[in-house]
């Protein structure tokens, strides 16, 4: 596979080529499942502008882990710097705002120099990103750290280090995937299966390295988790990746952009014949409003009827790049659906949602449907926010409209 102009991160549109300038015109934009596409451009500025910085704590220099509007209090910074920051760089690519880069940056260095990374040069598992609670660094985690790294090197200047830290971690992904393809370090030294099977995210994170680089190595591995993908794909289209029996929707957005990211790079023709047959299995389980349910069984059972709204709106980016490749409008339908269903779980001033008052909440994403535990967080808010940013510049792009 040669190096190429394909781009395989998914932090932002302008990671796509697709325009990403704070010069919308969205009302001269077709109309797709009756969106208002000015509204969602305020409904994203409101989330960036009005309701992520209070979720940003500064002496730390991270974001919260989440809020609770129950107990009036934020939880301390965690995982969610892996993703938060990519809201920043995608309203950063948008807006030019240097100060939404800085706390990308300073959100990617707290997460680095916390117990989440491990770091030391004598851990089997340099590069890794940890559960602390069971000390196993997993992949999942491990390939968002490389991505976000991967924004960091394209956006800053001097920023080697972020590829260092990129190629630190995607070291990881390789080590996984020659112990057969594992999702899991344990605290031993050895490898598991048990747990979530994250090659989509493996692909999504090696193809960007290879871009990045040019070095075949990140290609041949991104190529060998593809050839596992076809492996795991169930008969009636579906990737049940939690111990090989469960679809989970957080899961479901990686492995379907990186079949169609795979298909681009290879021209091998099955990846588009598993990637379709996966978006058509998710089009069937697509519900009226536009969520999925959080889990399903081999079976066809609904294990968990919740929505992760996050997920949902994921999902949608992965369906725009389905589109993109087959131009077929069943799947853009279907993205546009799932942002509808975004917009009906944001806290707006004029939404009949508890706690809107509440700065902390309002313009902020639940993180449950319905509402578990009444919290939101950065993580959640990053896959809404890019969701709606990747369909309006899709559709600008497809319409002939950029500047």
């Amino acid at each position: 596979m040669e190096k190429g102009k394909v781009m395989y991160n998914i932090i932002s549109p302008s990671d796509w080529g697709l325009p990403a300038k704070d010069s919308r015109r969205p009302d001269e934009l077709p109309a797709l499942q009756g969106l208002s596409f000015s509204d969602m451009e305020l409904r994203c500025r409101s989330n960036v502008y009005k309701w992520l910085p209070r979720h940003f704590a500064r002496k730390e220099g991270a974001f919260c882990g989440y809020y609770d509007p129950r107990r009036r209090c934020f939880a301390p910074p965690q995982l969610v710097n892996l993703i938060a920051p990519w809201e920043c760089m995608a309203a950063f690519d948008r807006y030019g705002d240097s100060s939404l880069l800085d706390k990308a940056i300073r959100a990617a260095e707290w997460l680095y120099c916390s117990p989440y990374v491990l770091t030391h040069p004598m851990s089997l598992g340099i590069g890794g990103l940890l559960e602390l609670e069971t000390k196993e660094a997993w992949v999942k985690f491990t390939a968002e750290h490389v991505l976000l790294n991967l924004g960091l090197h394209k956006r800053t200047d001097h920023s080697e280090i972020y590829l260092d830290r990129a190629v630190q971690s995607g070291q990881f992904l390789i080590q996984a995937a020659r112990n057969h393809f594992a999702a899991k370090l344990l605290q031993n030294g050895n490898w598991s299966d048990n747990g979530w099977q994250a090659f989509g995210r493996m692909i999504e994170a090696l193809l960007s390295l290879f871009e990045t680089t040019g070095v075949q190595t990140w290609s041949n591995y991104a190529i060998a988790c593809g050839e596992h993908a076809l492996e795991l794909q169930a008969k009636d289209g579906g990737f049940y990746l939690i111990n090989g029996d469960l679809f989970n929707s957080d899961l479901a957005a990686d492995p379907l952009r990186a079949l169609f990211f795979l298909l681009e790079a290879t021209k091998d023709r099955r990846y588009l014949e598993a990637g379709c047959r996966f978006a058509d299995w998710l089009l069937r389980w697509q519900a009226e409003n536009g969520s999925w349910p959080l889990s399903i069984d081999r079976d066809g059972n609904v294990v968990c009827p919740t929505v992760g709204p996050g997920d949902v709106p994921n999902i949608a980016i992965a369906l725009i790049k389905t589109h993109q490749s087959t131009k077929d409008q069943r799947y853009l339908d279907a993205a546009a659906r799932a942002l509808r269903y975004t917009l009906s779980v944001q806290v707006t001033p004029t939404s009949d949602y508890p706690y809107k008052k509440n700065p902390n909440v309002r313009w902020g994403f639940w993180s449950w449907m319905p509402q578990y535990d009444f919290t939101v967080s950065g993580d959640q808010a990053t896959h809404h926010v890019r969701g709606m940013y990747f369909l309006i510049d899709y559709l600008e792009a497809k319409a002939g409209l950029s500047v």
